[in-house]
C-alpha cells in the first residue's frame, strides 16, 4: 500500500507505519496536545500488544501490525482456526491489559517514578480505553466478544442483524451525547459524533452478504500467499459428496492447498485440482458439492 511504510520485522510480525499517523502527530504537537496524544498512542499500542502476545501463546502470532492514527491495528491471518474459548481469551487480553495499566500508573505516581501530570493522563487514557473497548459494538473488543458468544447459539445472519441494531443504537447515542454537550456546554468538539458515525458504519457493514465477505476473504488469502513467494503445498483428500463449503474449511492457513477428489460410487479415477478451482466452484454455487467438479472437468482444468 502506498499510504504505509514497513518499519521493521519483529520475529515473523511485520510492523508498518501509516503516513497519516505522522501527520496527526505533527498536528497534535502544533496545537499543544503532543504529550496526551503520545500517551494515548502508547496505551493503544500496549493494548494491541496484549492481544498479539496472547494470540502468540496459542500459536497464532500476528502477521502484521500497522501503526495508524487510531493506534496499532493487529492482523491475525488464522484467527478463525482458534477455538471460541481461546478467541475470547485473546479478545479479553486487551481490556485486561489496559485496566492493569491504570493501576500501574497509580503505583508509579505514588512512588514518584513519574510525575503527577503524566500519571493522571496515563490513568485516564487507559481507563477510557478499557471502558470504550468493552462497548458491545463492532469493531471494538466488546462487540467482537458479544458477536462470538452469540455465534455459538445463533445463525450468522441473525448475529449480524443483532450487531447492526446495537451499533446503530450506540452510534445514535454517541451523536446525541455530542449534540447535548455542544448545546449545554458550548464548543464544537465532534469526536464523540464521529465515533458514533463510525459505530453505525461498522454495524451496517457487518451485515454485508456472506458471499461478499467470503469473496474478500478468498482474495485476501490469495494476495497473502502470493506475497510470501514460494509456498509449501498441503494435500487434502475429499469425497465427491463433500459440500464445497466443508471442503474449503480445510484450506491450509500458510500453504497452498491441493485437493484430491475421490469418487464414492461411479468415479474410479480421482481428480486433482488447486484451491482456486474449488473456490471458484463454491462462489458460483455456495450450496453445491464436489460432485459437480467431476461432471465439468474442462472447467476445472481451465481454472
Amino acid at each position: 500500500m502506498m499510504m504505509r511504510r514497513r518499519l521493521f520485522s519483529l520475529g515473523g510480525t511485520a510492523v508498518y507505519l501509516h503516513l497519516a499517523t505522522v501527520l496527526c502527530g505533527v498536528y497534535a504537537v502544533a496545537v499543544g496536545h503532543g504529550l496526551t496524544t503520545a500517551i494515548a498512542f502508547l496505551s493503544i499500542i500496549l493494548h494491541e500488544t496484549a492481544h498479539g502476545l496472547t494470540a502468540a501463546l496459542f500459536g497464532q502470532a500476528p502477521q502484521e501490525i500497522e501503526l495508524t492514527p487510531l493506534g496499532a491495528l493487529m492482523r491475525l491471518d488464522d484467527e478463525q482456526d482458534l477455538s471460541p474459548g481461546i478467541r475470547l481469551i485473546v479478545l479479553f487480553a486487551g481490556p485486561v491489559a489496559s485496566f492493569l495499566l491504570c493501576w500501574i500508573s497509580i503505583l508509579l505516581t505514588k512512588t514518584g517514578v513519574c510525575s503527577t501530570v503524566i500519571g493522571q493522563r496515563f490513568f485516564m487514557c487507559n481507563l477510557m480505553l478499557t471502558m470504550c473497548n468493552l462497548l458491545p459494538a463492532l469493531p471494538l473488543d466488546g462487540g467482537r466478544i458479544l458477536a462470538l458468544i452469540l455465534g455459538t447459539r445463533l445463525a450468522r445472519d441473525t448475529v449480524k442483524r443483532i450487531m447492526q441494531c446495537i451499533g446503530t443504537v450506540i452510534g445514535l447515542g454517541c451523536i446525541g451525547l455530542n449534540l447535548y454537550i455542544s448545546l449545554v456546554h458550548g464548543g464544537w468538539n465532534l469526536s464523540c459524533a464521529m465515533a458514533g458515525c463510525f459505530f453505525m458504519y461498522a454495524g451496517a457493514t457487518c451485515t454485508t452478504s456472506a458471499a461478499l465477505a467470503e469473496l474478500r476473504m478468498f482474495i485476501d488469502r490469495k494476495q497473502r500467499l502470493e506475497s510470501r513467494g514460494i509456498m509449501p503445498c498441503k494435500w487434502v483428500a475429499v469425497t465427491d459428496n463433500t459440500l464445497l463449503r466443508q471442503a474449503l474449511t480445510r484450506l491450509a492457513p500458510c500453504a497452498h492447498t491441493v485437493f484430491l477428489l475421490a469418487g464414492t460410487m461411479d468415479h474410479a479415477a480421482p481428480v486433482f485440482l488447486g484451491e482456486d478451482a474449488l473456490i471458484a466452484a463454491y462462489l458460483n454455487d455456495p450450496t453445491g458439492s464436489c460432485r459437480k467438479l467431476f461432471a465439468d472437468p474442462e472447467r476445472v482444468d481451465s481454472d
